[in-house]
């Protein structure tokens, strides 16, 4: 039995995206773009687009699409920031990416020189710590000192 007759789906998907998850370092910013696109169709253009993703692709992914937030193309870090807001209001447990999330987002956001010089990305930034906030409760506890200063 091969490897997709293994694991289904969740292979294919986990494939579908990875593949494009080293681009992202890519020195060319229309690379990164496009990388960046690919994943959000191969995320969010499946036919189980109302489904909640698998915890085992988000948790790939996650990572590199924060950094992504810190990337000096603004539509690069658009299309990251929006990838994600997305995918955590899919997840079912979204608490559990809060440590990766929320330094980001603390990073992004309380610094005291501005770092992200976009104002339209800072409101999505914020939307983000927001939602985040509503869908996590109890779980931001250990994060709210961090929020609070951001």
């Amino acid at each position: 039995m091969d490897l997709i007759g293994v694991c289904g789906g969740e292979f294919d998907a986990t494939y579908g995206v990875m593949r494009h998850l080293n681009c992202l370092q890519d020195q060319n910013r229309l690379t990164r773009r496009r990388a960046l696109e690919a994943i959000r169709n191969e995320f969010f253009s499946r036919d189980t687009n109302s489904v909640a993703p698998d915890r085992g692709v988000v948790e790939a992914i996650i990572r590199p699409l924060l950094r992504v937030f810190s990337d000096p193309v603004e539509k690069c870090r658009e299309l990251a920031i929006r990838t994600v807001s997305e995918m955590l209001e899919l997840t079912q447990e979204p608490y559990s990416f809060l440590q990766f999330v929320i330094p980001t987002l603390v990073q992004r956001l309380a610094q005291p020189e501005i770092t992200e010089p976009s104002e339209e990305l800072r409101l999505q930034l914020i939307e983000l710590t927001r939602s985040t906030i509503d869908r996590c409760n109890i779980h931001v506890a250990p994060y709210l000192n961090d929020l609070v200063l951001s």
